[in-house]
């Protein structure tokens, strides 16, 4: 029996998570693996459906206090003694909160890191600190999502940075509300001709949906048959950020609010919208792909990697007249090129982003 515990700090509405879930999914499905996904803190009402967990996928909570928690140290330890693992693999800033069990558990199994966005926004300078000890000593083994995260991984930490295994996913499918989904879209639309444009992500500044609102402005000025659709929630010390960009948005842009069934909307789309501000290798653009919404987005981090002239549109910059170059070239594009793009990326996606291929490289990683 191989026992794998995947570490994260909660199951909150953020594509790291997504990908957790889905890895302990697909590792749940090889023979004699026993997977445990382990949340620092309690699970609630705001966070992700544990429904998404598979059965045989055992789901630990530690209860760790907002702010610093020392008790959580010995929680982790206590609960890695218990557990006895083969691998233990951390997400996020859960890898500060192993560190303790490591230095104190004589026993040795993999010890597997993830940056899931570029390493100077994965940690404090503190953090980076403790991890480039860990690191350099060989305890922790970091991995990159992308070629942009490995860069700056190489970077930051040296020659302990050696692994790059980009982000994977499951493949979008539709839900029993895909029906309500493609009604309420075609009342947003002018007609059938509209064009339908997505973006998945929180309400955040580093997401960047100011330039959504700005960019269709100007679109709907000059008369394009185009919406927005906006899909996801906001956390509370963002609502005021809501409050301005709901006040201030055109009416081809429409506000779909947190819902746990984004593929159905990202199959009713014809674009995918991602104006950040920086970018590990996201898992909404994987799953945009696979749903063959062709991508739209700024020249950070990951999307540097995957949003080529046969795949997508990139803007040459962060302003708004750039991304709006971006857009209009896919509103103007001949139906046979816009098609020709869905095709590519859902070629890409199946070869190079799948969640099956991604688990098989850590699995390998894991007991090399």
């Amino acid at each position: 029996m191989s026992k794998i515990a995947q570490i994260v700090p909660a199951l909150g509405w953020g594509g790291a998570q997504v990908f957790c879930i889905q890895l302990c999914n697909e590792l749940a499905k090889y023979p004699g693996y026993e997977i445990t996904l382990v949340s620092l803190y309690h699970h609630n009402q705001n966070h992700m459906s544990t429904g998404l967990i598979d059965k045989k996928v055992k789901f630990v909570t530690l209860g760790k206090k907002n702010g610093l928690d020392i008790n959580i140290f010995k929680k982790v330890h206590g609960l890695l003694k218990e557990m006895q693992p083969d691998v233990v693999h951390t997400h996020l800033h859960a890898g500060y909160y192993a560190m303790w069990a490591y230095l104190n558990m004589k026993n040795t199994f993999s010890k597997i890191h993830t940056f899931h966005s570029l390493v100077t926004k994965d940690a404090p300078a503190h953090g980076r600190l403790m991890y480039k000890y860990f690191f350099n000593k060989g305890i922790i083994h970091p991995v990159s999502i992308s070629e942009e995260v490995f860069k700056g991984a190489v970077k930051e930490y040296g020659n302990s940075i050696k692994t790059l295994i980009h982000n994977g996913s499951d493949p979008v499918k539709p839900t029993e509300k895909f029906k309500s989904v493609t009604e309420t879209i075609n009342r947003l639309k002018k007609n059938n001709d509209t064009k339908v444009m997505v973006n998945v992500a929180r309400i955040d500044k580093v997401k960047n949906q100011q330039m959504i609102i700005n960019s269709m402005k100007i679109l709907e000025a000059e008369g394009e048959n185009v919406i927005a659709l906006i899909v996801g929630g906001y956390l509370p010390e963002d609502k005021e950020l809501y409050d301005q960009l709901f006040q201030n948005k055109p009416n081809n842009v429409h506000f779909i609010g947190r819902v746990n069934n984004v593929g159905d909307y990202l199959l009713n789309a014809d674009a995918f919208l991602m104006p950040s501000l920086y970018e590990g290798l996201p898992i909404s653009l994987l799953e945009a792909m696979s749903a063959g919404a062709v991508p739209i987005c700024t020249p950070v981090g990951g999307l540097l990697d995957i949003i080529k002239p046969d795949i997508g549109f990139l803007s040459k910059d962060l302003s708004t007249d750039s991304y709006l170059s971006a857009l209009k070239a896919f509103l103007h594009a001949d139906a046979a090129a816009i098609e020709k793009l869905k095709a590519n990326g859902k070629a890409l996606y199946k070869k190079e982003f799948s969640m099956e291929s991604c688990a098989a490289k850590y699995n390998k990683l894991y007991f090399d």
